[in-house]
């Protein structure tokens, strides 16, 4: 009975904290934030889309600490999932049953169109909802219904996973080449005035990069966890 006491005088301090600190946030908000990126966030960035502009140049440092946690993650997974017997074929716990016939036609069917999407979105992040985050999602998941079309498909864990490395690496690279041009780290490195068509090149070259990354990473995940006998 007093450990109940104890756990409910606790769960209402915690409680009383989170209201106070709401509280407090409240008091301090403005919209400063907001009407500058509204007001200069796509002539600053050459981005229509604000949520690129921000993730692609405002606060890209973070966006790269975010790519740098999915590739910890990846690295976490493999080693995770390791055993004795070195292989190269995906083989997944469905394979031990039959895939329909029809599932194998509706995925062949299926399976240029999302790749296809996915290249629009990663392409088209700086003008439309999307990004290489985004897309380079869907690229993965497209990836991934090969297995079901194709059993016996093989995938190289260990060359997926440097060939990501690079690509952060060179993602990093393109990240500070502002350092030279514009002497900061981590935003667009054309002129502030450049053209907007001009600031797009650096978007499109980011978000592909990432889009490449991220669906890499996810194709590895995906890959580790369904292997039969992990």
């Amino acid at each position: 009975m007093s450990r109940q006491i104890v756990l409910i005088l606790l769960l209402g301090a915690l409680f009383a904290v989170f209201t106070m600190s709401i509280i407090e946030l409240e008091g301090l908000y403005n919209a400063f934030g907001k009407e500058y990126f509204l007001e200069y966030g796509q002539s600053d960035t050459g981005s229509n889309n604000l949520v690129t502009a921000i993730l692609l140049d405002y606060r890209l440092f973070d966006s790269l600490f975010e790519a740098g946690i999915l590739l910890i993650a990846v690295s976490g997974v493999i080693w995770i999932s390791k055993h004795d017997i070195e292989e190269k074929n995906a083989r997944f716990m469905i394979d031990k049953f039959k895939t329909p016939d029809l599932f194998i036609t509706f995925s062949r069917l299926v399976y240029p169109l999302m790749l296809a999407f996915g290249f629009y979105v990663i392409v088209n992040g700086h003008l439309s909802p999307g990004g290489g985050f985004q897309g380079g999602t869907i690229v993965a998941t497209a990836i991934l219904i090969l297995y079901y079309i194709d059993a016996d498909k093989e995938t190289n864990i260990g060359l997926i996973v440097t060939v990501e490395k690079i690509v952060y690496l060179l993602i990093i690279v393109l990240a500070s080449v502002s350092i030279v041009t514009r002497g900061t780290f981590f935003t667009n490195f054309f002129p502030l005035d450049a053209t907007q068509d001009t600031k797009a090149i650096y978007l499109v070259l980011l978000n592909v990069l990432i889009g490449f990354k991220v669906a890499l990473g996810l194709w590895t995940i995906f890959t580790a966890f369904l292997k039969e006998g992990r």
